[in-house]
């Protein structure tokens, strides 16, 4: 499995090139958001030290690219970043999938409040 350092690296690596550094920014964001989305929606899901070697980020980092950063709570997207048998117990993928969209629906809510000038709660 590759880390979430090595996908960071080369979705700002892949933006740089086709947009510059917006697009390096941009792409970067989206990939490490979209990994912490699924890493936190599986912990919060299961009681496993092997979450992280667990999720495919490369598979992550693609449907990100490909779809936003609503790709990660789409249930196929799932089942294909996350290798079940590196896993000490099942996984519930319903449970996963809710947890990914309310991170996902946390995320979009703090980005919209920064827009809009808000202190974020601070």
């Amino acid at each position: 499995m590759i880390g979430a350092f090595t996908i960071g690296k080369k979705a700002v690596k892949f933006g740089y090139k086709r947009f510059g550094i917006p697009g390096a920014v941009a792409s970067g964001g989206a990939a490490l958001a979209g990994y912490v989305v699924v890493r936190r929606a599986l912990k919060s899901s299961v009681d496993s030290d092997g979450v992280d070697s667990a999720i495919d980020a490369e598979t992550i980092k693609t449907a990100v690219d490909e779809k936003g950063l609503d790709a990660v709570t789409d249930e196929a997207t799932l089942d294909d970043a996350i290798d079940e048998e590196r896993m000490d117990s099942s996984v519930d993928m319903d449970d996963v999938q809710s947890s990914a969209e309310e991170e996902t629906d946390e995320l979009a809510d703090d980005r919209d409040s920064d827009r809009n000038g808000s202190d974020g709660g601070i």
